[in-house]
């Protein structure tokens, strides 16, 4: 595990609240997320962690509070700029073309980042073969497998370069041993120097794969800390 540098977070969320009908959802929620760092968030469905993670790409807006990447707030900045600052989001909700080959999925998106044909064919191939879909590079998408598409999904998260990456719920609906590869990958991306905060609601693989961790429930952080720190600690 990275040693990480405490001093200014890549991404923080402060104060932020957000009701739905008046009934609050998140409730003066803040936390932070330092460069290098895998952060898990972890809670039972309906705690406020997709609704947070929808503030945070602009899908949403909050009632009150700020979040901050590298220190600025992006409150006011459209959902579609925000990758530009270096913020990455990776739904539950699988975002595959079914009838595209696993190359063109994300060739197809390289070239909305990257202009020069030359480069763009570069970096997908760079990142087929990070993300092992060499295999699978004329297969069409729909055809893939839970593990197989969620690798392509991760493979697509890193087109932008980004610094910090939102992961939702990457882990529902897959076999342990697709649970295992997913875990590998996403401590690839944060050896690519990439902060990733990622949501759960089993604590085992959250536990295995995270440095730090906060644990929501009802719209509120209850506890915040290391493995260690939050098995000790008798409220999670």
């Amino acid at each position: 595990i990275l040693k990480f540098k405490k001093d200014k977070p890549i991404f923080e969320v402060k104060d932020v609240t957000k009701s739905f009908d008046g009934r609050p959802i998140l409730k003066k929620l803040s936390l932070k997320v330092f460069p290098g760092e895998i952060v898990g968030l972890l809670g039972p469905n309906g705690a406020g962690k997709s609704t947070l993670f929808n503030i945070a790409i602009g899908a949403e807006t909050a009632d009150d509070g700020e979040i901050f990447i590298s220190g600025k707030p992006i409150n006011q900045i459209p959902i579609h700029l925000r990758s530009k600052l270096g913020l990455g989001y990776l739904p539950q909700t699988r975002s595959l073309f079914d009838t595209l080959s696993t190359f063109d999925n994300i060739f197809g998106l390289v070239q909305l980042h990257e202009p020069n044909n030359k480069k763009a064919l570069e970096k997908a191939e760079m990142l087929i073969e990070r993300f092992n879909l060499s295999h699978l590079r004329s297969v069409k998408a729909g055809a893939l497998s839970g593990g197989e598409s969620k690798r392509a999904l991760l493979a697509r998260l890193m087109i932008t370069n980004p610094k910090v990456v939102l992961i939702d719920e990457i882990w529902s609906m897959v076999d342990p041993l697709v649970v295992q590869d997913m875990q590998k990958y996403i401590l690839q991306i944060q050896s690519q120097g990439v902060s990733v905060l990622i949501s759960d609601h089993t604590i085992q693989t959250l536990f295995e794969t995270t440095d730090r961790n906060y644990l929501i429930d009802d719209g509120q952080i209850l506890a915040e800390g290391t493995k260690r720190e939050l098995l000790k600690n008798s409220e999670a």
